[in-house]
């Protein structure tokens, strides 16, 4: 089981340890997402080739068929984007709601100020 952890060794007793983990699955799942919808579009397009079952559809239904395949891997890959949205929010939830702590333990911001005159 400890071999099939992709995103490395779940310790949360750091701050640094709860954002490296959170940057590690989101570095896993990122291609993941990509590499989906690319695999959807050429399913997609593969099987909208397939012969007409039906030839009176004049190849509408391989059309139609193709997509409705498809769109079950499409959304996975929308759900690989939506884990990957939610870790990022983990985070940022974490250094929201525990800025008190942080705070009192010195912790410094090491974001950068979003510059509105730029």
């Amino acid at each position: 089981m400890a071999e099939m952890m992709a995103f490395g060794e779940p310790e949360f007793f750091s701050t640094s340890q709860i954002r490296d983990y959170c940057g590690n699955v989101r570095k896993v799942l990122r291609p993941m997402h990509h590499e989906l919808m690319v695999s959807a579009e050429e399913l997609a397009a593969t099987l909208k080739y397939v012969k007409s079952v039906d030839p009176k559809f004049l190849g509408t239904d391989s059309r139609v068929r193709a997509v409705l395949v498809a769109r079950h891997m499409r959304n996975a890959a929308d759900a690989l984007l939506v884990a990957q949205t939610s870790v990022v929010k983990t985070y940022l939830s974490f250094r929201k709601h525990y800025v008190v702590e942080l705070d009192a333990a010195g912790h410094k911001d090491k974001g950068r100020a979003f510059d509105f005159n730029a």
